[in-house]
């Protein structure tokens, strides 16, 4: 192979590359920040079926991850998934929450805003306080699997519904 061919094939993979090392290190960020305000190992916690739950209209979560400060905060790492098709009735989130796409396909929007859509390795921000109007699994064949870390008062919820 000549020099330049080789040049060639380093400059077309290199993109492919540099995603997927964002995408761990985004990864990677996400757990650690929210890892290193446990005191329990994160292992022990993915497997304790206490931390999952199952809502009535397919919504698996499970908490990977959760602490609660001195001052009644709750920070927590949620993997969650959603059956195919699924999507939410508008609501809005009293904080901002951080997301990560493992599996499928994702479609959200907020008011005064574009209809969004999310892939695996995708990451975005759900806004605090704003109304949202879609959020979807857009594949209605496979699941949609992300994780989301999020803080909010001890016993409020993350997702409010009007």
């Amino acid at each position: 192979m000549a020099n330049g061919s080789i040049a060639k094939a380093i400059e077309v993979t290199t993109p492919g590359i540099e995603y997927d090392i964002k995408r761990r290190l985004f990864l990677a960020g996400m757990v650690g920040a929210v890892s290193a305000f446990s005191a329990k190992p994160l292992f022990a916690q993915i497997t304790s079926p206490d931390n999952t739950t199952v809502s009535s209209n397919g919504v698996i979560r499970t908490i990977l991850q959760s602490y609660e400060d001195s001052e009644g905060n709750e920070f927590r790492l949620v993997m969650t998934t959603y059956p195919p098709g699924l999507g939410l009735p508008v609501h809005h989130h009293p904080s901002v929450g951080f997301n990560y796409i493992l599996e499928g396909t994702a479609e959200s929007q907020y008011i005064d805003e574009p209809l969004l859509t999310f892939k695996a390795g995708d990451s975005y921000q759900d806004k605090a306080n704003a109304q949202h109007l879609i959020f979807r699994n857009a594949d209605r064949v496979k699941p949609l699997k992300y994780l989301i870390t999020y803080t909010t008062k001890k016993g409020q919820p993350f997702l409010i519904i009007p």
